[in-house]
């Protein structure tokens, strides 16, 4: 069975190299405002990889959850953030210590899509940030995203999660019990965090294409067709050949339970056609070339394809999910260890087979 899974303690409680010692405590000086709830946290909570002059791919450790990467491109007189994390707390977090990197201002925040991990930090940023986005994201999160389908799943199970692992702390030998502890104390952070979130949309909108000039840095925001979600933006620095992808391409398989799944394949047809050498994925590592392009495309046809014949059987959607074969893709994807895809993925396209946005 393809074996993807989504679940909160795997994307987000990656532990931290950092030896546990004293939680760092925010001071508030980056952001100006209260300390959000939720920030503690042992050690750096990101690591800044630099990959080109004043761009930068930002990587949680997993001592504060993030959920997704994030860009900042530093320019002349100001920075461009490339999402805002999961919550206030992250993003006031990774405000401070981008202060390790530049003192300059951030001017802007593009969230390149709605999804929570990517833009429930927007909060955090004030009247003189523009916060950009697809007219579909601002619609989005003017709504109720909290209670989309989404959300809920990658969170209603965070208690459960917080009590099972105090019990695994409290039956843990005194080897295993530190890492134990981390694991719990990152992800109490977390719950705290998310008391706070309240989902803010974009301030500015675009429908296809909005350029930047940045001093002598051009920044192309670009959307080039429903993926992921109904708004992907996608952040395209010419000059550098460097693609900031959101979740439309990441290094593995994305999340498809919100996504256009036929229209994506178009989409990646589009992003082809871009002249870069680089790809910094709003998840996993960043990655040179186009080979990723073609293979998710690939998965994606082939994915649409089966799923479609299974719906037109009338088989229901848990059972199709059950019986696409997708094992040819298994060099692409080494998580594919036999028939099976992901359960939300394959709802999702029936969705769309059945007529519903």
């Amino acid at each position: 069975m393809d074996r993807i899974r989504f679940l909160l303690p795997v994307l987000l409680v990656s532990l931290s190299a950092c030896a546990p010692g004293e939680p760092v405590t925010p001071d508030g000086d980056a952001a100006g405002s209260a300390v959000p709830a939720g920030t503690l946290h042992n050690g750096p909570a990101f690591q800044f990889n630099e990959i080109a002059e004043g761009v930068y791919h930002i990587v949680g450790t997993g001592s504060l959850t993030a959920g997704a990467n994030s860009v900042a491109i530093v320019n002349e007189e100001d920075v461009m953030l490339v999402d805002s994390h999961i919550s206030p707390a992250a993003a006031f977090v990774l405000q401070e210590e981008l202060l390790n990197i530049t003192d300059k201002p951030i001017r802007y925040v593009v969230n390149t899509h709605y999804h929570f991990d990517h833009a429930d930090g927007n909060q955090v940023f004030g009247d003189d940030v523009e916060v950009i986005g697809h007219r579909f994201t601002r619609e989005a999160l003017e709504g109720n995203p909290l209670e989309g389908r989404t959300f809920q799943t990658f969170t209603s199970g965070i208690p459960g999660q917080i009590e099972q692992l105090q019990i695994d702390v409290d039956g843990a030998s005194e080897a295993d019990r530190a890492e134990l502890e981390e694991r719990l104390f990152v992800l109490e952070n977390y719950r705290d965090a998310l008391a706070e979130v309240r989902p803010t949309p974009p301030n500015l909108t675009l429908d296809r294409k909005m350029t930047i000039f940045a001093g002598d840095r051009e920044i192309q925001l670009l959307f080039v067709g429903r993926a992921h979600t109904g708004g992907d933006v996608l952040v395209y620095l010419p000059a550098e050949g460097i693609l900031c992808s959101g979740d439309l391409l990441v290094e593995g398989l994305a999340f498809m339970g919100d996504g256009y799944v036929d229209e994506w394949i178009g989409a990646l047809d589009a992003v082809a056609e871009l002249d870069f050498d680089t790809v910094l994925p709003g998840h996993g590592a960043a990655f040179t070339g186009k080979d990723k392009v073609a293979s998710f495309r690939s998965y994606l046809a082939d994915l649409w394809t089966q799923t479609n014949q299974l719906h037109g059987q009338g088989v229901s959607a848990p059972d199709a999910a059950a019986m696409v074969d997708l094992t040819v893709h298994s060099n692409a994807y080494p998580q594919i260890e036999g028939p099976g895809a992901d359960a939300l993925a394959v709802q999702r396209i029936y969705e769309l087979l059945d007529g519903e946005e």
